[in-house]
C-alpha cells in the first residue's frame, strides 16, 4: 500500500480500524498456534515461549508505531499549527485576505480561518487544474455547476486573485530549491510564523519515516513554512 501512487487518507482511513483488529487477534492467539501441533511438552514449552514472546512483539510493534506518529506530526504538522498561529493576528481588522500559492493541497479547511480573515484566495503558481471556489448560493447552490467548473480539470481564470496586493496575508512553502519565493521580498511581506517542514525529497526514506532521537534532526532535511503579512496592512 505504501508503494501506491497518489493514494488519499480519505480512501485509507476507514480501514484502520479493522488491520488493529486483525493484528490484536492475531497477538492475542500467538500462544494457542502451538497446541494443536505438538505432543503435550513441547507444546507447553511452545506455549511458554509464544507468551514469552507476545509482549515483545507488542512492545515492537508499539515503538514502531510511535515513532512514525511522531515522525508525521513534527515532520509535516506545520500546515496545520500555522493556521492556528493566524488567529492571533486579528489586529488587521475585518475583511483580510489569506492569499495561498503552491500549498493549496495542504490547506487543512476554512474551519481553521479565523473570523477576521474575510476570504482565502488562491494565487497562480503555475497549477494548472481546477481548484475549489468558494461557494455562491446566487448560482444554484449545491444542485447547479457554476461555469467556471469543467469536466477536463482545466483550471479557471477566475480561481486565481489576479492583484496580489489584495493580499494581508499569505502562506508558503520555502525549500532548498533554485526558484524564488515571494516571500522573500521582505520589503513587501514581515514573517510572523516559520516552522519547520520535512522535505521529503531531499531527505532519506527511512530517518523520515521513523524518528530516531538525533538522527532524525540531523539527518533529514528541513525547509520553512511561513505565514506572512504584508508590509503596512
Amino acid at each position: 500500500m505504501s508503494l501506491q501512487p497518489h493514494k488519499e487518507e480519505r480512501f485509507l482511513y476507514p480501514v484502520y480500524p479493522l488491520i488493529c483488529v486483525a493484528a490484536s487477534a492475531v497477538i492475542d492467539s500467538f500462544p494457542s498456534l502451538f497446541e494443536s501441533e505438538y505432543k503435550t511438552t513441547v507444546k507447553d514449552l511452545a506455549a511458554n515461549v509464544a507468551k514469552f514472546v507476545r509482549p515483545i512483539v507488542l512492545s515492537i510493534i508499539l515503538g514502531v508505531s510511535h515513532s512514525r506518529t511522531f515522525s508525521l506530526i513534527h515532520g509535516y504538522g506545520a500546515p496545520i499549527e500555522v493556521y492556528k498561529i493566524l488567529e492571533h493576528h486579528d489586529e488587521v481588522g475585518h475583511g483580510s485576505v489569506l492569499c495561498v500559492g503552491s500549498e493549496w493541497h495542504r490547506f487543512p479547511s476554512s474551519f481553521f480561518v479565523p473570523d477576521f480573515v474575510g476570504e482565502v484566495r488562491w494565487i497562480d503558481d503555475g497549477f494548472d487544474g481546477l481548484l475549489p471556489m468558494p461557494f455562491n448560493s446566487t448560482l444554484g447552490g449545491t444542485s447547479a455547476a457554476p461555469s467556471y467548473f469543467n469536466n477536463r480539470n482545466k483550471a479557471s481564470e477566475e480561481q486565481y486573485l489576479h492583484d496580489l496586493d489584495a493580499c494581508t496575508f499569505l502562506v508558503e512553502l520555502q525549500l532548498s530549491r533554485p526558484y524564488p519565493t515571494r516571500g522573500n521580498d521582505l520589503s513587501k511581506w514581515e514573517v510572523i510564523a516559520a516552522l519547520p517542514y520535512l522535505d521529503r525529497e531531499l531527505s532519506p526514506s527511512f530517518y523520515r519515516s521513523f524518528f530516531i532521537p538525533h538522527l532524525w534532526h540531523e539527518k533529514n532535511v528541513f525547509g520553512m513554512y511561513k505565514l506572512l503579512q504584508r508590509i503596512g496592512r
